[in-house]
């Protein structure tokens, strides 16, 4: 590493601070005893800190005055914007941010400018940290199977082998981080909407983005005391929600990638990104057979210097555009081969073999299957014969496995090219009495990136809209006014108006992100036998403020993978985000306008009966989420279950009572049978109560109540045969 001259300030280090005096005194004694050798300054940022922390900041001052510098703010702005101040205060381009809950060890600096200076490539520096009984804290961070990042070594030995070999990790933790002035201030440094947490991760994952990596380096060594400041733990839960709702895509587990000494780690000659597809993970439960088996892969596909990947069930939607190899573990739930990607099979016994199918067999490029299963059966699909993932692979079944893999990249895939979304989309849009937020919904519409649309906005009766309407002047939307029906019918007229091959929905009170429609087609466009989509949502809360709302959370809702089966009893697709062919719509005949509530989860249902609804794995839409004044609700949207269970339960069984196509799986069907029979007895109790309490009619209350307690003792006998 070359060294400037000495007037050269060769690093800054930044150290924020609120209160805890005496952790701030350790630290300055640390760095002034163990940073040797390097021409550095300090920067303090107190956060209006109320204990001894000024008096000795100011005693510091007067001591090192062409050292330090303190900058100081009326009120606490929080961890990052007090990091932002001081990086742009830093007089050099090497900035070290530091926690001063932390103690630096002997020669901490050097490792941290030396890989800054050497690795162009490198964004971001991370040290190893210390708990004080000498175990590990920090030596780098890792997504777990919830996409969560957390410490992968946290507890470790300080001497295990797996920390003390430098690493790129995706993400390093903020206690102690380096870095060049200049593209963290171009990257937009922290995140200020963060609250005293995840800053260091959004900011990681931005610099990858930008394709720099993040990189560990052991010789680095900091005591670090751990969330020391107040409040350090007060805003977990949103600062969590934001990064999941910004980076939902990226942050898939990688764990696996770590868990083996670096230096085991073999360089490719051609390295692949392989997608590992389990269907059976639940991010919830316990580890299962399947996450373990797909974990196993992936920590050998990594050792030998490919990149892995495991998407779960919910993950399956992604468009895969950038993986070189897609491997299914079968289970309960199919999955849908991309017709653009090289897939293969993953079989361990017979069951698989025969739930799967050999029509859903024929769509794979390669099948992989054990020794009994190659010496009993047949099939056109080339094959390749290794031991059940249940049993351990050895290296050499690991080699040949990549051998084939190698392989089969050299053969194209069965869509050599992927379509460019076409076709028209009609939006429907019903609105009624939400003159405040039609606006937003609309030009969340108008800045679709897919913009061969047209948009059918329906006033069911509700105050008029179309001064609104005009300001837009835009001659792709369509407005017509009906009496009130409600919903259903007012999406109904909305179809009736509409030209477009596919069709979208969007409530007046919602916005979509402007990738929406863009993803949907996407899909449709590219995958053979996909009908209908529905992606993901942030559901966010909004109270009224005057004329206005202010929004009080965000939570990102991930959407599960379904058949009609799901929705046998309940509704799990966010309505706002579902984009469907135009002959389904015809096929269902539309939505039912009798339906005062659940009008939404009927038409699901219906489509779902005539095709798999296939999700999307993005967050594509804003659903938001408002107290209701009265049990009657706002608009539309109402809250018929607290004014009139009766009244709600007679609309669910109406919905349940609809015929079913007799193609649907027997098992299903007793099903639907049983939850229909449910709902009934509740419903019939509710009228009971209804005679009873308001009419004081006994004898009908009496009969209501025998009949309700008939039909739920038939389910439970059904259910124990």
């Amino acid at each position: 590493m070359s060294i400037p001259g000495s007037d050269t300030i060769q690093a800054s280090i930044v150290i924020p601070l609120y209160n805890r005096a005496s952790l701030t005194r350790t630290c300055w004694n640390s760095i002034r005893t163990s940073t040797i050798g390097i021409k550095y300054e300090i920067i303090f940022v107190d956060n209006a800190s109320s204990d001894e922390t000024p008096s000795f900041l100011e005693t510091v001052k007067n001591i090192e005055s062409s050292l330090v510098t303190v900058l100081v703010n009326d009120r606490n702005e929080g961890f990052a914007r007090a990091c932002n101040q001081g990086v742009e205060a830093a007089r050099s381009n090497v900035v070290i941010l530091l926690n001063n809950d932390t103690i630096v060890h002997e020669n901490w600096l050097t490792p941290l400018l030396e890989e800054l200076a050497t690795h162009p490539e490198t964004g971001v520096v991370g040290s190893r940290l210390l708990y004080p009984d000498g175990a590990i804290q920090h030596a780098g961070v890792c997504i777990d199977r919830k996409h969560i990042p957390y410490h992968i070594f946290l507890g470790a030995d300080f001497d295990d082998p797996r920390v003390c070999e430098r690493r790129s990790f995706r993400i390093v933790t903020g206690a102690c981080m380096a870095f060049r002035k200049k593209e963290f201030l171009d990257l937009g440094g922290f995140d200020e909407e963060y609250i005293n947490g995840h800053e260091d991760v959004d900011l990681c994952l931005r610099y990858e983005q930008s394709g720099k990596k993040s990189v560990y380096r052991p010789d680095s060594v900091i005591t670090h005391f751990e969330s020391q400041s107040d409040g350090r733990m007060d805003y977990c839960q949103p600062n969590t929600h934001r990064t999941l709702r910004r980076w939902h895509n990226k942050l898939m587990q990688d764990d696996f990638n770590y868990d083996f000494i670096e230096s085991e780690r073999r360089i490719a000659q051609s390295p692949l990104t392989v997608a590992i597809k389990t269907p059976t993970i639940d991010k919830r439960a316990t580890l299962s057979t399947v996450a373990l088996n797909a974990e196993t892969l992936a920590r050998g596909l990594s050792r030998m210097g490919h990149k892995a990947e495991i998407h779960a069930t919910p993950d399956w939607g992604l468009d895969d555009l950038e993986q070189d190899v897609t491997i299914v573990m079968p289970d309960t739930q199919h999955y849908l081969p991309k017709p653009y990607s090289r897939t293969v099979l993953w079989l361990s016994n017979m069951d698989q073999f025969r739930d799967v199918g050999e029509k859903r067999i024929a769509q794979y490029q390669l099948v992989i299957w054990p020794p009994d299963l190659s010496d009993t059966l047949s099939i056109q699909t080339p094959t390749l014969t290794l031991p059940s993932l249940n049993e351990a692979l050895s290296q050499e079944d690991l080699d040949i496995l990549e051998s084939a893999l190698l392989k089969l990249t050299e053969q194209k895939p069965p869509a050599q090219t992927i379509s460019m979304p076409s076709g028209k989309v009609s939006v429907l849009m019903p609105t009624y009495n939400r003159r405040r937020t039609l606006g937003d919904a609309i030009r969340s519409v108008i800045a679709q990136d897919y913009q061969n649309w047209e948009l059918i906005v329906v006033n069911d009766g509700g105050e008029d809209v179309s001064d609104i309407i005009e300001n837009f002047n835009d001659e792709r939307i369509i407005h017509h006014t009906n009496g009130h029906g409600f919903k259903g019918k007012a999406v109904n007229t909305a179809f009736s108006l509409s030209s477009g091959e596919y069709i979208a929905y969007l409530d007046d009170d919602d916005v979509w992100y402007p990738h929406h429609l863009e993803r949907a087609m996407f899909m449709l466009c590219n995958l053979p036998g996909v009908d209908m989509t529905y992606s993901d949502t942030v559901n966010t809360t909004k109270e009224t403020c005057g004329d206005t709302h202010k929004v009080t959370s965000r939570l990102p809702v991930q959407s599960p993978q379904i058949t009609f089966a799901d929705l046998l009893e309940t509704n799990c697709i966010p309505g706002i985000t579902v984009v469907h062919t135009r002959a389904l719509f015809e096929a269902v005949g539309g939505m039912d306008e009798k339906l005062k509530v659940l009008i939404d989860f009927d038409m699901w249902r219906r489509l779902a009966m005539r095709t798999t609804p296939y999700h999307v794995s993005e967050v594509t839409a804003e659903h938001f989420l408002r107290p209701s004044k009265t049990t009657s609700g706002e608009g539309q949207i109402t809250n018929l279950h607290m004014a009139s269970k009766r009244q709600y339960l007679a609309n669910a069984c109406r919905v349940l009572r609809k015929k079913m196509p007799a193609t649907l799986d027997p098992k299903i069907r007793v099903k639907q049978v049983h939850v229909r029979q449910k709902v009934q007895a509740l419903f019939v109790n509710e009228q009971g109560d209804y005679y009873y309490y308001d009419c004081k009619n006994y004898k009908r209350a009496a009969a209501c109540y025998r009949l309700a307690g008939k039909i739920s003792l038939n389910v439970c006998r059904s259910l124990l045969q």
